[in-house]
């Protein structure tokens, strides 16, 4: 890339498209080019670099990133680069370099000092010591132990686009999570594309989530860990003792089940069956007994049914998961669903299909909040209410950012990255009311 060359950037636009894990690499990124010198500016205008972190996990997340690039592209000067990365650009790279000759460089996921690199950029002489938080909460971060996926669920192409999953070394992500503590960091959400099997494909007693737990416990202070995107399989015994002996692993498991119908779990690959996942629920809870479960639903596969789609419903009644998430199916080439055989669902049947499943767990997740009315619960405080509705927004460790609840605040005085006690005095579906009490107050 000569032209990037010609004239050293001094500032840079990154646009984060897509999940957590793409967050990650962003915040890396990032924190690159903060070593080299390079300042980031939130204005596109201002910037000499517009890069965009690409999602290429299904058609609207792939249009979202081909739209957002055009956008800069549009918008910028002579002297401006726009930049790619990411999934999208990392699985079409070839076809988009044609398609979108307004990019000036396009690169795939994030490989450490790869595009400073290409654009001529040195760290400075302590090397990149941190990460940028784009979250807008400087008291949580996503930690990411692992890349690529070593499963093959039929609809699925992440590893397609990441590769098998490849563990980081515990004493790597120590050193991360003291980085991330160091810099005022207080929850940490442990994430990978599956997380319950970190490092169990290198083998032995200590690769394991457990023994990174108990690491991260034993050599750092931060006081919630939260896990997300568990997969079924390996959620073990000892897993779910240590969540409920330790009170900084909050009592929360994100844990997408896809289906529940045998015909469809088969069909999309997943490895299990209707009856192990309730018996494997009814053992979570069972273990943990405050735990709240989080899911996700794919609604929509090929071949699906309203027969599947009432066993789903029966199986979201008998377990009452306390957060639900689902999407519908979108077709991605090379994967084992695109070549199927089995009758595509149409479209507006899949949306009907999901929006039906929201609809129910709105109804139980009322139900769950309203029994919390009257509790006192430990909350993290996340931010001022600009909205002017309550005086603070908080959450539970029942919650991750961004897709769970919110506790308003509606008396009381805090700081955003605080702990507090506060007492439920309201309940709506996705949103719980409360007062903040006298700080040293314990959990009622």
């Amino acid at each position: 890339m000569e032209n990037a060359r010609a004239k050293r950037p001094s500032s840079v636009y990154l646009l984060n498209l897509g999940c957590s894990k793409n967050q990650v690499d962003a915040e890396h990124l990032l924190a690159e080019f903060a070593s080299a010198g390079v300042k980031r500016t939130e204005e596109p205008e201002k910037a000499d670099l517009l890069v965009v972190n690409t999602c290429g996990f299904i058609d609207s997340a792939k249009e979202e990133s081909i739209q957002e690039i055009l956008r800069l592209s549009e918008g910028r000067t002579s002297a401006q680069k726009v930049i790619a990365v990411g999934c999208l650009s990392q699985r079409y790279g070839e076809s988009l370099r044609k398609e979108l000759p307004e990019v000036d460089l396009m690169l795939g996921t994030y490989e450490p000092g790869e595009l400073l690199s290409r654009l001529g950029l040195k760290p400075g002489a302590k090397g990149c010591s941190g990460r940028v938080v784009l979250d807008g909460l400087p008291h949580h971060a996503y930690l990411k132990v692992a890349e690529g996926c070593q499963r093959r669920c039929a609809y699925c192409a992440i590893p397609l686009i990441r590769g098998p999953q490849k563990s980081l070394s515990p004493r790597e992500i120590l050193a991360e999570a003291r980085r991330l503590e160091k810099c005022g960091v207080r929850e940490v959400s442990l994430v990978a594309q599956d997380l319950t099997y970190y490092g169990r494909e290198k083998g032995g007693p200590e690769s394991n989530l457990e023994e990174l737990l108990r690491l991260l416990l034993a050599e750092t202070g931060i006081e919630w860990f939260r896990l997300c995107y568990a997969y079924p399989a390996f959620v073990t015994p000892s897993l779910l003792e240590l969540m409920a002996s330790e009170k900084r692993i909050c009592k929360y498991l994100d844990m997408p089940i896809q289906h529940g119908s045998d015909r469809m779990l088969e069909k999309m690959a997943r490895g299990h069956t209707r009856r192990g996942l309730l018996t494997m629920l009814r053992r979570i809870r069972r273990t943990v007994p405050d735990i709240a479960l989080r899911t996700t639903l794919l609604l929509g596969f090929p071949g699906e049914t309203e027969d599947d789609v009432r066993e789903l419903v029966d199986l979201m009644e008998e377990v009452r998961f306390d957060r639900l998430g689902c999407f519908t199916y979108s077709e991605e080439e090379g994967t084992p669903a695109a070549e199927s055989r089995d009758p595509r669902v149409d479209p507006d049947v899949a949306t009907e299909r999901a929006e039906r499943v929201m609809r129910l767990q709105e109804e139980i997740s009322l139900e769950r909040n309203e029994a919390l009315v009257g509790r006192e619960l430990r909350v993290l405080v996340d931010s001022v209410d600009e909205t002017g509705t309550a005086h603070f927004l908080a959450r539970t460790e029942w919650d991750a950012p961004e897709v769970d609840n919110q506790v308003r605040i509606a008396e009381g005085s805090a700081k955003p990255g605080e702990f507090r006690m506060a007492k439920i005095v309201g309940a709506e579906a996705y949103d719980l009311d409360a007062v903040l009490l006298p700080k040293g107050s314990r959990r009622g």
